[in-house]
């Protein structure tokens, strides 16, 4: 009976599982899509799956709004670190020596200043020259002379006399030390030219001879030697030149004629500054070109 059962066959039923188990036959790939779709047909209308439900929040999440740009962040200065003992010595050392070269410089400019001050100053009142100028003319000041427009035209007398003094007053006197029978000093002949030419000029046409008038010197012809007793110039003009202008080829000078009496001259007063010249003359000068020395070309009343 049970042998029967056994034998006795479902239809439509297979007992046979070797294909179930059979990995090695091959598998009809699955389409995703479709198998979503069947999955999703065995589903009620009404059924929601929350996975799904979070997963749409997240895909349909609004993108964050866009961040207003920060401003750029300055870099931050580093603590400036204290000033050692060290540097602040070192400060104190620089300004000490700056201040000393400052006082220093100061000092250089005051000291040029003043320097420079002096010079004008001295330079404004230096009346050397013009003294030099009274030392030269005092020869002929001494004859007052009248005017005279060349060396040609001056008195012979004039020339004569003023080129003895110049040669006698040469280095104060002290040239001559011969002396006649009479205490006269005996001055050569040649002498007296050279001064007549330091004078006079080039031109200078000196007439040594002895005087019709009798005056302070004499004339030895035959020895070539003038005789001459020497005396004070006190009772005589002195120059004193206030002024000196160029003109042309000459410097034409104003010489002021200073008495014997004016309180300058005797010194009898310690308030007196100048002298106060009793007259004015023009001197007309030209230079030796042999020479280059200045001489005296003529005499000019000064208007």
């Amino acid at each position: 009976m049970s042998k029967k059962k056994e034998k006795k066959q479902v239809s439509g039923f297979s007992a046979d599982y070797r294909g179930a188990f059979d990995q090695s036959a091959e598998k009809e790939p699955v389409d995703p899509v479709i198998a979503e779709q069947n999955v999703d047909d065995f589903l009620p209308e009404d059924h929601e799956d929350p996975d799904e439900e979070l997963l749409t929040k997240w895909s349909e999440e609004p993108e964050p709004a866009e961040q207003p740009a920060l401003p750029e962040e300055q870099p931050e200065e580093l603590p400036k670190s204290k000033p050692t003992a060290r540097r602040r010595g070192r400060r104190r050392y620089g300004v000490a020596v700056g201040s000393l070269v400052l006082l220093l410089a100061l000092t250089g400019v005051v000291f040029i200043v003043g320097t420079l001050g002096k010079q004008i100053y001295s330079a404004a009142t230096d009346d050397s020259k013009l003294r030099a100028y009274d030392t030269f003319l005092t020869p002929v000041v001494m004859q007052d002379p009248q005017p005279f427009a060349s060396p040609d035209k001056a008195p012979d007398d004039l020339v004569l006399n003023a080129s003895l003094w110049k040669a006698i007053t040469a280095n104060n006197g002290t040239n001559y030390t011969e002396y006649d029978d009479a205490g006269k000093v005996l001055v050569p002949l040649g002498d007296v030219v050279q001064a007549c030419r330091d004078l006079f000029g080039p031109n200078c046409q000196l007439q040594p001879k002895t005087p019709a008038q009798e005056t302070f010197f004499t004339y030895d012809s035959e020895e070539n030697k003038f005789h001459v007793a020497l005396y004070s110039s006190d009772s005589t003009f002195m120059p004193y030149t206030v002024k000196a202008s160029k003109q042309g080829d000459s410097i034409v000078l104003r010489v002021g004629y200073v008495s014997p009496s004016d309180t300058w001259r005797t010194q009898t007063s310690s308030t007196v500054s100048g002298p106060k010249p009793t007259k004015y003359m023009n001197y007309v000068l030209k230079t030796d070109t042999a020479t280059n020395k200045e001489y005296i070309y003529a005499v000019q009343a000064a208007s």
